[in-house]
Order: C-alpha cells, then sequence, then structure tokens
C-alpha cells in the first residue's frame, strides 16, 4: 500500500475519532468572522502549530487586515469564549490563506467546522475551484485528503499543491 493510501486511511479514521469526541463534548463552541482585535490570539496560535510553522516575519496585522477586509474573509473558532482556531479565505486568488488550530485543542472538531465555513463561503462567491498549498507528509495534508481536495503538483516551494472543485449545486 502506498504511502499516500496509508495517509488517507489514518486521516479518515481521525476525522471519525475527531466527530465522536466533539459530539460528546460539552461547552459553548462557536465559529465566528475574524476582526482585527483578533490578531493577537490568531497570532499566539500560528506561532504555536507544529507543522506548517510560520518563518516570515512579513506576515504581521497588516496582511491579516488585508486577507480578511479586502481579498478574503477570516474566520475564528472559540471554545468556551477562547480563540482556539482560525482560518482565512482569499477569493481574489481562490486559496485557502490559513487554516491553524491551537495544539491544544487540535482534533476537537474546529478544524473541520472552519473549514467547511470557509469552503462554502468561497463557494457562493462564484469561484469554482480553490487551491492550497501544505507541506507534505503533514496531518494537514491527512486532514485536506480526507476532506476530498485533490493533489494537483509539486510547487517550486516543495509544498504539495491541492485542489477543491465547487458542487454542481454550486457552479
Amino acid at each position: 500500500m502506498s504511502a499516500h493510501v496509508q495517509l488517507l486511511r489514518e486521516a479518515r479514521a481521525l476525522l471519525l475519532e475527531d466527530r465522536a469526541r466533539y459530539a460528546a463534548a460539552e461547552g459553548p463552541r462557536v465559529i465566528r468572522p475574524m476582526r482585527r482585535d483578533d490578531f493577537d490570539e490568531v497570532m499566539r496560535i500560528r506561532y504555536a502549530v507544529r507543522e506548517n510553522r510560520l518563518v516570515s516575519m512579513k506576515i504581521g496585522p497588516a496582511l491579516y487586515t488585508d486577507q480578511i477586509e479586502r481579498t478574503g474573509r477570516g474566520w475564528v473558532a472559540e471554545d468556551q469564549g477562547r480563540i482556539v482556531g482560525f482560518a482565512i479565505g482569499n477569493r481574489d486568488a481562490a486559496d485557502i490563506w490559513a487554516l491553524f488550530v491551537d495544539p491544544e485543542h487540535d482534533r476537537r472538531g474546529h478544524g473541520r467546522r472552519l473549514h467547511d465555513t470557509m469552503v462554502e463561503w468561497m463557494f457562493a462567491q462564484g469561484l469554482p475551484r480553490i487551491t492550497l498549498g501544505t507541506g507534505p507528509g503533514t496531518r494537514a495534508e491527512g486532514f485536506y485528503i480526507a476532506a476530498g481536495w485533490r493533489f494537483t503538483h509539486l510547487r517550486s516551494d516543495g509544498e504539495h499543491a491541492y485542489e477543491l472543485l465547487a458542487p454542481q449545486s454550486w457552479a
């Protein structure tokens, strides 16, 4: 069995476990639009992740503001009133710009809910196809494969490129 097929099977199994755990969990969980004043918590999460780590110091408040107000939209996941994840979709580039969950809150369904909210919004903008790049062999790659993303090519920066086509009902 290829490593890719094994990664897909493991990702699907983890997704099913996560859904069951999330359904049994207690407490308010909210997905809401990202605001400018969320930036400090978003950066806390961005620096805390263990994979697809931030390497550029050029990413700051101005770039996030542009991404969530001009070229796309952003959302945060809150658990018990605390921001535990965020996602940003760039409408103009038809690209997932960011999707990260605080490692302390992994595998509780936050990433999937952020993903689904963002993807639904992007397709509602009339986009026939959206793309993303992620590190090869990462948990994120398994997550995207399990969510239906299709590998397209190896990018020049070494990341794997993926695409997701709009469902026929959106096209």
